[in-house]
């Protein structure tokens, strides 16, 4: 396991945390975030990841990536699209415990192909990785702190979801040492799959009405540009 995106995923939802109880950042900026991370993170895929797994693995791959798209969309239906920055799905409820553990499970499933040293070590994928879990992690530490549960139940559930990456890392870690070595790489598709879902479902669905306004078509150009940019 690479120690330092280990406590890079982990670090992310704390300090998310922090800056919800702090800032309250605006809805607005969160949104314009959400496009441009959607769109980097698609442009990176679609023109890096995708083409190199296919080169390595063959056709067959696709089967995994579509398993992690339609894993998504089960998860989305307990998470109610905490993943693409829907911070008012649960008014002042407390969290339910379903929520929790689909956002672990998204989580810990996206963190098992970082187990593979070059996933890890290539840049443009875990920034545009890092770029989806900055709004996810406020839009749930948002959601935890208009939730009915104390402080300390909020951070402690924060904490539990920051830790699910870390552990898919160590996990991905283990059972590529024991099974065959294509492993990681079905599990990089699968996680390819869940996040083509999140960085479709963010471009069209970040702004109230799905309108797509001036601000967000600048947000979502400037995203696939630079995603352009640096897999070049």
């Amino acid at each position: 396991m690479i120690p330092s995106v280990a406590l890079l995923f982990f670090a992310l939802p704390m300090l998310a945390g922090g800056a919800v109880r702090v800032l309250r950042p605006d809805a607005r900026w969160l949104r314009l975030l959400l496009s441009f991370s959607g769109a980097f993170l698609l442009g990176v895929v679609f023109l890096h990841m995708l083409p190199e797994l296919y080169a390595e693995e063959g056709i067959g791959v696709g089967a995994w990536v579509l398993a992690g798209f339609l894993l998504q969309v089960v998860l989305e239906f307990f998470s109610q699209g905490i993943e693409h920055g829907h911070m008012h799905v649960h008014g002042n409820k407390a969290l339910p415990a379903m929520t929790l553990a689909s956002l672990c499970l998204h989580s810990f499933t996206e963190g098992m192909p970082f187990a593979d040293p070059a996933v890890a070590g290539d840049i443009p994928f875990l920034t545009g990785v890092v770029l989806h879990k900055m709004p996810m992690a406020i839009a749930l530490a948002t959601v935890l702190q208009r939730s009915g549960q104390s402080h300390m139940t909020a951070w402690i559930m924060l904490t539990v979801f920051a830790l699910a990456a870390p552990a898919g890392m160590l996990a991905g870690e283990l059972a590529g040492g024991w099974m065959d070595g294509h492993f990681l790489h079905h599990m990089l598709g699968l996680a390819i799959g869940m996040l083509l879902h999140i960085g479709t479902t963010i471009i069209f669905e970040s702004a109230p009405e799905h309108r797509f306004n001036s601000a967000r078509f600048v947000a979502v150009v400037v995203g696939a540009v630079l995603a352009a940019f640096v897999v070049h």
